[in-house]
This record gives structure tokens, sequence and C-alpha cells, in this order.
């Protein structure tokens, strides 16, 4: 598992920084425009890709044991099909432990958004 994770890394930090960067800029922009304080409206911006986060992070958590798969179609009545046939099977232990690794990524991501919302936010003071 360490040389997938040390493989993943660079991608991990680079999604990282388009997503907090993306944020940032999308924030400190809207905020100018409203004529609100930077701060407010990177500490605002923070809170909801945080909370959009913990939500992708329960959708995906939340997910059952049972995963779909696309039948093979006849190529004669594929033309007819507007939707492709599925059979539903049982998820392997592998898919299921990675369902729940996704989503502790996902949760620990979110937290961190609104904790970084939370230092960076001027109505709010940790002490």
């Amino acid at each position: 598992m360490l040389p997938q994770l040390r493989a993943a890394l660079p991608r991990i930090l680079a999604l990282l920084a388009i997503l907090l960067g993306g944020t940032t800029a999308v924030s400190a922009a809207l905020g100018a425009l409203s004529g609100r304080s930077i701060a407010h409206s990177l500490a605002t911006g923070y809170y909801v890709v945080g909370a959009g986060v913990l939500v992708g992070s329960f959708v995906l958590g939340s997910r059952g044991p049972w995963r779909s798969d696309v039948m093979a179609q006849e190529p004669e009545l594929a033309a007819y099909r507007t939707r492709t046939r599925r059979r539903r099977r049982k998820a392997t232990p592998e898919e299921r432990a990675e369902s729940k690794r996704s989503s502790f990524g996902l949760f620990v991501l979110g937290l961190a958004f609104v904790l970084l919302g939370a230092l960076v936010d001027p109505s709010r003071r940790a002490f």
C-alpha cells in the first residue's frame, strides 16, 4: 500500500492545490465584487467547499453492498433500447474497502477546509 500511496502523492497534491487555489481565487474575486472583506469571503468560500466535500464523503460512504454491471446486449436490439440492461452483483471486499478509504479521505479533506475557514474567518476567534 505504501508504494501505491507514494505513486499517488503527486496527483493528490496537485488536486489539493487546484481545489485550494481555485477556492481562494473564486472567493477573493466574489468578495471583491461584492465589497466584502477578503478574509470574510475566503472564510465563506472555504466553509462552502468544506461542506460540499463533507456531503460528498457522506454520499460515497453510504453506498450499499450492491454494484451494478452493464449486461451485454444483442447488437440488433441495442438500437431500440434507450437504457442498457444492468444486473446487480455483490461488491467485492476490495471495492468496499476502497469506498471506505475514499470516504474517509474526503471527510478529512472537508474537515480541513472547514477548519481553514474557521482560522481565516475574522468574525471568529480561536481564543
